[in-house]
């Protein structure tokens, strides 16, 4: 009962958002420029979508494999596309239920689950700060985000490759959490397995190259639209505002990965509702697609696992 409240909280929530860009774009214009859109790309962009959720599963298999995870395929495909109905929580950190639902198929401890989960986000925001860095001669300011971000994990890389920090680190904690002490330890060994430097390079660039599908699609609703824009911008805004929603913790960046995508849309010339109207279409191909498609297929095959 309490996780369904939770759920209404944020499609309120969404309503609610959706309702100030409509007020700010002027629901007149708005709906002219929707219907002006051509729906057609939508089915584009659901297709672009799903082939970035491919490539990612590669690298999901690739980091569950370095941890000592190993499903069958039909197993590990349910789990991952299970874990997408959670992106529309606080930096998609939902997406650590995958770990209950491999616990509940083979009884692997969450330890050992968890810091994969972590590490696979980990190099989704580095696949996306790649592709964002195309932008920041356009647009500048944005550096500081992506530096900030890489400088974190940069401090979390030296933490879990330090033998003096992790034992440091591990024993404070050891202290305060005693019965989970073995549990910590497992982590920091899951950890140490997957951010191996020449495996998380490989993977953080396969990152990019998945999240590239979803700013082509941004490029695909913007010329929906009939709006001119270069590639390299396009890609640079979806990937931009993607990190700025994931660094606001709200659930699922609501509001702020739409105003960031409309903002910078204004910023290189588009109207309001032109740019309102991408921002939405966009999030309905991804967030909203993505969420539905998770929660569609944990219903549809949960009984069969």
């Amino acid at each position: 009962m309490e996780k369904s409240g939770k759920v209404w909280l944020i499609i309120l929530f969404a309503i609610a958002v959706y309702l100030l860009m409509g007020i700010y774009a002027d629901f007149g214009k708005l709906s002219q420029a929707m219907k002006d859109f051509r729906w057609a790309f939508l089915l584009l962009l659901f297709a672009l979508t799903t082939t970035n959720y491919l490539f990612r599963f590669i690298k999901w298999d690739f980091f569950l494999k370095q941890a000592g995870v190993y499903l069958n395929l039909k197993d590990n495909l349910f789990v991952f596309f299970s874990g997408l109905a959670m992106i529309i929580t606080p930096c998609k950190i939902g997406e650590i239920w995958k770990g209950w639902l491999i616990k509940d198929i083979n009884g692997e401890e969450l330890s050992k689950t968890v810091p994969v989960v972590i590490v696979e986000r980990i190099t989704d925001v580095l696949g996306l700060a790649i592709l964002s860095i195309f932008g920041v001669l356009y647009y500048k300011q944005g550096v500081y985000l992506i530096l900030v971000l890489l400088l974190l994990f940069l401090l979390f890389f030296a933490a879990v490759k330090s033998r003096t920090t992790s034992t440091w680190i591990i024993s404070k904690l050891e202290t305060k959490m005693g019965k989970y002490a073995e549990n910590i330890k497992t982590m920091h060994r899951t950890f140490e397995a997957t951010m191996e430097p020449k495996g998380l390079i490989g993977m953080s660039l396969l990152s990019a190259f998945a999240w590239f599908f979803e700013c082509l699609g941004m490029y695909i609703v913007i010329l929906g639209f009939k709006e001119s824009l270069n590639i390299t911008l396009a890609t640079f805004i979806f990937s931009f505002a993607s990190l700025a929603g994931a660094v606001s913790m709200i659930p699922g960046g609501l509001g702020v990965a739409e105003a960031t995508i409309s903002g910078l849309l204004q910023f290189f010339g588009s109207a309001p509702a032109t740019s309102v109207g991408i921002a939405i279409i966009i999030r309905l191909g991804t967030l909203w697609y993505g969420a539905i498609m998770g929660m569609s297929v944990y219903l549809v095959f949960r009984g069969e696992l």
